[in-house]
Order: structure tokens, then sequence, then C-alpha cells
């Protein structure tokens, strides 16, 4: 998903991963109470907590260390937090990663990565709020280009910008990119949609779904990417519709209008950090938020 900022634990694929173990009492435990019997001791705990009702409690705690380390956060600053905190390392045996224009390593699945406890709250500590945001909008696009109904054909469109140089809302510093396009295709379910920054970096804000067979348009449709955090707006965007469907639509379809909106700052934010396999972190403190940590890691686990 091209919105997806981090990624946290949950169970993974199945039949292969193992699934998050909670103290909650399985339950197996209750019908044994139950019937009268002694229950068994794999009953004591649950094995099987998955999706996101696993990731999702592990990220808000995580988010509620930071907040406790720095309670004058933003949601933006928190935002900027996970992308410079999130770890590339622990996931980089998955396929489909990428680097933005500034060296940001991201992936369609998992975001920016694994989000780190520990080196989240170390930024946080240390944290100074972003500058206030500006919004960029380009004028809309309006033709009635041709999709093609051929499977592997693809529709480019392009446009040009200056990320609104010279007035009050100039954007120089990406970090939500919306696409808001206008278009009708059967099945819509067969489109992949692509958007590339001019500096490269290539954006999925749609996969095909096989399963999705209506005709029904998008209409001014939203499509969000984060993948552009950090990028300068400045040149050529370049949109890419393509029929990745098994098999060719019965009629071409039509991108009726499409149009940016850039979120970000004039100012830039924090130094470009790039991600690899160290993560160097603040040094340690004495704040609640840093002794709850220390208090759950290993002795000697973090240098």
């Amino acid at each position: 998903c091209s919105s997806t900022l981090s990624t946290t634990y949950s169970s993974g694929t199945p039949n292969k991963d193992g699934n998050i173990l909670t103290c909650d009492q399985d339950t197996s435990y209750f019908k044994a109470l139950k019937k009268g019997e002694i229950p068994e001791k794999d009953s004591l705990c649950t094995r099987t907590h998955t999706g996101t009702s696993a990731s999702a409690p592990i990220a808000a705690a995580i988010i509620a260390l930071a907040l406790e380390a720095n309670p004058n956060l933003t949601w933006r600053d928190m935002q900027h937090l996970v992308i410079m905190s999130s770890r590339y390392g622990p996931l980089r045996h998955e396929k489909g990663w990428a680097t933005n224009g500034v060296g940001r390593k991201f992936s369609h699945k998992f975001g920016y990565g694994l989000l780190d406890a520990e080196s989240i709250v170390r930024f946080a500590e240390k944290w100074t709020t972003v500058p206030s945001s500006r919004i960029c909008e380009t004028a809309t696009q309006i033709k009635g280009w041709e999709i093609p109904a051929q499977v592997r054909k693809q529709l480019e469109v392009s446009l040009l910008t200056s990320g609104c140089r010279g007035t009050s809302n100039y954007v120089r510093y990406l970090e939500h990119v919306q696409a808001k396009i206008t278009l009708k295709y059967q099945p819509r379910g067969n489109l992949k949609i692509s958007l590339i920054s001019p500096s490269g970096t290539i954006s999925h804000l749609l996969f095909p779904r096989p399963r999705d067979m209506e005709d029904i348009s998008f209409n001014s449709w939203p499509f969000l990417s984060v993948h552009f955090w950090g990028e300068p707006p400045d040149g050529t965007w370049r949109l890419v519709i393509q029929n990745e469907g098994s098999k060719s639509s019965i009629v071409p379809g039509k991108l009726f209008s499409w149009s940016l909106v850039f979120y970000g700052t004039y100012e830039k934010t924090y130094a470009q950090r790039l991600y690899n396999e160290t993560v160097r972190y603040y040094p340690r403190s004495t704040s609640p938020a840093t002794e709850k940590l220390n208090d759950c890691v290993p002795q000697g686990l973090f240098k």
C-alpha cells in the first residue's frame, strides 16, 4: 500500500511464521473448567493472536512511549519520527524494496521498515517540532485520454510543476502526495496505477484486484503516497495506468482528469538519513519512557 508508513509484528505468512503469544487464556481453558477438568498448560496463554488485532496495539504502545518521552509531539512530528526510526534491516530479505530520491528504503508491503521502540524514543527525546505544513495543488489536467484495452498495454501522462514556487504554498520537501484521478474502466480491478516522481521514485497507487469486476468510475478519487517523503516536488511527474488483468478489456477505458496535491514544508525538517544495518541512537537518558524500555529489553541488547 502506498500510504503505509511502517510495520509491526503480526502473524506473518500462514503456516510458516509463528503467531503472537499473549497472556490471555485460551478458550479451551474455560471449556475445561466448565467440564470440571484440569486445563492443559498450553491453554494458559493465547498462541493464535494474529492480524491487525496484534500489530495495531504494538504500534499504539510504541507511539505512546514516544509521546511520554516528548508530550509536545504533533501528529506530523510522529509521522516523521516513525519514518526516521523504522528499520529496513530486519526485513531486507523480503522482496519489493526500493530507494526513494533522498536515499530512504521503502516497501509497498512494509512502508519504511519495522517500527523500532528504542530508536523512536531516542529521537523523540531530542525532537524539535517540524515547520508548519504547506499545501500545493496543481491545475487539474482535463483531456480524456484512452486507457488501452489490451493486457500489458499502458497509458502514460505527465505533469510539470514547480511545487508552487514563488507563492506562500511553495513546497520544497515533500511529506504526502495525493493524486486525484477520475477514470472509467471495465473491469476496474484489472488496473495498476503508478505515480513516478521527478526523482524517479515509483509508487504504485493501485494494484490489480481480480475480484473487482465493477465498471464504476473513480471520481476525483484521492490516491495517497508517502513514498516521496523528503523529495523536492519540482519537475515532471508521470502517471502510468496499465491493464494487468488476465485478459483484455472489451473496450478501452478513459482517464478524464487528474491532478496532484503536495503536502510538505519549505524548510528542511531534519538531515537526510540513509537506512542500513546500523541504527545510531541518541545517548540513553532517564525519561520514564526510557525506563520502561530498559525494563523490557534484555541486558546488553542495545549498546
